[in-house]
């Protein structure tokens, strides 16, 4: 029964009572119906009045309490309240509450034992105003509540809390990162040689070492409250501030630094030689995130990476590196692997170290694998293409295999001329071990007067050395190796090309669909590329764009239209019910429309050519107009765009740069640039070609040259493919 109902069932009752006995009349019969009503219920009920707190009734269970009770005074502020400390504070008697008639309220008993108390005044059987109590003990439901509550958010081994509550605890910080409210740092702690306590002295040794890191980490104010438990020897701890707090992002990072370092220590137990030492990995937000998952993804690079530097110390994300050592490790450089002609079949990650033999080199690290993944949009998009790497035995770590996703990326190992057995039987222990793990495999430098057979046998894919030109031997391995796909190298010119198609090469990789046209020649423009030509000619200007004869162009061409209907359809623009073409072209705005028949336009026109043409040139566009407002002497970003968008289109139309811009209007800096290169943006085509072409150092002269942030440009890069994977996956 509800609280209403009883104080309901209470009125009735002394209602009745009036109507049947006079005042004077001995209201005995009339308590007992009272007493009817509530002494049934789970609760102590005492009902009193007057200033004096007189208590006129108390329930069965109410009287057990106060069965030994001693005194002359039987009043709620001379018993009672000594059993319910602070029951006075809110009784309308005791001049201090603001409590509500009819609302709720815990109260611990002088047991120790919580009770809810709701509160009500009622007219008592004479008429006359008194006051309420029921009390109902849930201590029982307290506990069972705290119970449910560790078993779900609580590590039952160190007390504190686990993953689930660090998930729901991270939805309020995620809100106050997007409002601007708040900075920090997520601290990914793990305890060095842990295993080696395990395994040595047992599972139970481990525990105990475990809840000494977490009672030592509870007593310091810097950590108390604010470390949750992942898994296994993983912590994590969120600390925050005001984004008002730092100046700038290096105040920040030694601020934490200092408190971080309070924590490393070694955490070990009398008659153990082993000591666990602490290792931290370090994301600050919003910098490198503002959801749990990027900063845990981050935060966890940068712990394998103090893990490598020695263990015992805090490392921050991308934290150690140099300009130039930056772009080295971002590892967004990509070279296409295409199947021919107009289809790319993936990328190679060159990294700094290419054809280094030594396994152990560092050449892939976790830091690289996550800008990869960004650049890539492995995130963001579906897509069937392929990513080869080089090997290292970090592949084969946990950290590295929750972070990459393995069915898209396959892993080259470079083999040397004449192999021994020793090394041939090794380099056949890993990759079944990387097969094992699900990783694609690739070997490379295969030497076609002596091929190694066992190798052949398990990989996927094969290249041969760069410097071996036995087409002939080549052409006889490729037949009789059919389960293997042979990817030509260096492919670099179209002779190139045309020597390793017939050689009966099943892939090619190089630039070769890359190379300017070094004589003059005009080209007639195929009729079915027309349209495209036209479009484009029409929305590079700096003048209004003619939205009228666009228009009409798109609409003369069903293709077109069905692909500009298809984009406003698309979760980019989200357009629906457009009436017509006209209105179309309206809806989608001249900057974005400008973009639009870029991409259109030139995947039309470059048509019977590797799709790779377009993508370059329109990453080139917008990396270029991201980073145009941030350069020393600032440029204009729609030519900028424009520079990078036409940069390889005479290839594409087969022609010669001059025959193009004859037929282009554009303004003369961008054609000076693109000719001459000694235009106010023919720097920024080398930084295109360099950056593409990972000549690392000299990026780094043309960012520092330009006063650029290196993690901005990595930025603009990024957001650059994005944008590209995303138009085009309309």
């Amino acid at each position: 029964m509800s609280f209403s109902d009883i104080i309901e069932k209470a009125h009735q009752a002394t209602d009745r009572a009036l109507r049947k006995f006079s005042r004077k009349a001995d209201f005995r019969s009339v308590l007992g119906d009272i007493s009817g009503i509530l002494d049934p219920h789970d609760m102590e009920i005492i009902v009193t009045r007057g200033r004096g707190c007189e208590i006129i009734f108390t329930n069965a269970r109410a009287e057990e309490r106060l069965y030994n009770e001693q005194g002359d005074s039987f009043t709620c502020k001379a018993v009672f309240s000594k059993h319910f400390p602070g029951l006075c504070d809110n009784c309308p008697y005791g001049g201090k509450t603001n409590t509500a008639d009819g609302t709720s309220f815990e109260i611990d008993d002088s047991d120790g034992r919580t009770f809810t108390v709701r509160r009500n005044t009622i007219k008592w059987a004479d008429g006359k105003p008194a006051t309420i109590f029921m009390m109902r003990d849930i201590t029982s439901q307290i506990e069972a509540n705290k119970r449910l509550y560790n078993l779900a958010y609580i590590d039952q081994l160190t007390n504190v809390p686990n993953r689930q509550r660090l998930k729901e605890d991270f939805v309020e910080i995620e809100e106050k990162i997007s409002a601007g409210e708040i900075s920090g740092i997520l601290a990914l702690f793990d305890l060095d040689n842990f295993k080696t306590v395990n395994d040595t002295y047992g599972h139970n040794t481990g525990d105990v070492v475990l809840r000494r890191l977490t009672e030592y980490l509870q007593e310091s104010p810097h950590f108390a409250g604010k470390i949750y438990r992942l898994g296994g020897d993983e912590f994590i701890v969120v600390m925050s501030n005001a984004t008002t707090r730092f100046d700038f992002i290096d105040e920040l990072k030694h601020h934490y630094k200092g408190v971080l370092s309070t924590a490393l220590r070694a955490y070990t137990l009398p008659n153990i030689d082993v000591k666990c030492t602490l290792s931290i990995g370090v994301s600050i937000f919003p910098k490198h995130g503002t959801n749990l998952t990027d900063l845990l993804r981050k935060a966890d690079i940068s712990l394998y990476q103090a893990k490598a530097a020695g263990r015992n110390q805090i490392c921050y994300f991308e934290d150690q590196y140099d300009t130039a050592q930056k772009f080295k490790d971002m590892f967004i450089n990509i070279q296409p692997v295409l199947l021919g002609v107009g289809k790319t079949f993936g990328y190679e990650l060159v990294d700094r170290s290419q054809g280094n033999d030594n396994e152990d080199d560092g050449t892939v690290i976790l830091n690289e694998f996550n800008r990869t993944l960004d650049a890539l949009g492995l995130d963001d998009i579906e897509n069937n293409l392929h990513y080869f790497i080089s090997y290292t035995k970090k592949l084969l770590s946990p950290t590295v295999l929750r972070n990459i996703p393995r069915d898209k990326f396959i892993v080259q190992i470079s083999i040397s001329k004449n192999p021994t057995k020793p090394v041939i039987q090794h380099n056949l222990t890993i990759l079944n071990e990387l097969r094992d793990k699900g990783y694609k495999l690739a070997i490379s430098g295969m030497d076609s007067a002596s091929p190694v057979l066992e190798l052949l046998n398990i990989v996927d894919y094969c290249k041969f050395a760069a410097s071996d030109r036995n087409h002939i031997k080549q052409k006889t391995i490729i037949a009789r190796n059919q389960r293997v796909k042979f990817i030509a190298v260096n492919i670099d010119t179209t002779e190139d090309f045309i020597k390793a198609k017939e050689t009966g090469y099943h892939m090619y990789q190089g630039y070769y669909f890359n190379q300017p046209i070094i004589e003059k020649k005009t080209k007639e423009i195929s009729p079915l590329k027309v349209n495209y030509f036209r479009l484009m000619k029409l929305s590079i200007t700096d003048d209004y764009m003619d939205f009228k004869e666009i228009s009409s162009i798109i609409s003369s061409d069903v293709a077109l239209s069905y692909k500009l209907l298809r984009i406003l359809n698309s979760a980019a623009v989200g357009l629906r019910n457009v009436a017509s073409i006209e209105n179309a072209v309206a809806y989608i705005g001249e900057e974005a429309l400008k973009k639009w028949i870029a991409v259109l336009a030139l995947r039309g026109i470059a048509e019977d050519k590797p799709l790779e043409l377009v993508r370059m040139s329109l990453v080139r566009a917008r990396f270029g107009e991201l980073l145009a407002p941030t350069f020393r002497i600032k440029r204009n970003p729609q030519h900028v765009f424009m520079v990078g968008m036409l940069s390889l289109l005479h290839i594409a139309l087969e022609m010669s740069k001059e025959q193009l811009l004859e037929d282009i209007p554009i303004a003369d800096e961008i054609a000076a640039s693109l000719l001459t290169r000694t235009g106010i943006y023919s720097d920024l085509l080398r930084f295109y070609e360099n950056y593409e072409y990972a000549n690392w150092d000299a990026v780094s002269q043309f960012v520092e040259e330009n006063h650029l942030d290196s993690s901005m440009v990595s930025d603009a890069y990024i957001a650059a493919v994005k944008w590209y994977n995303d138009l085009t996956a309309t």
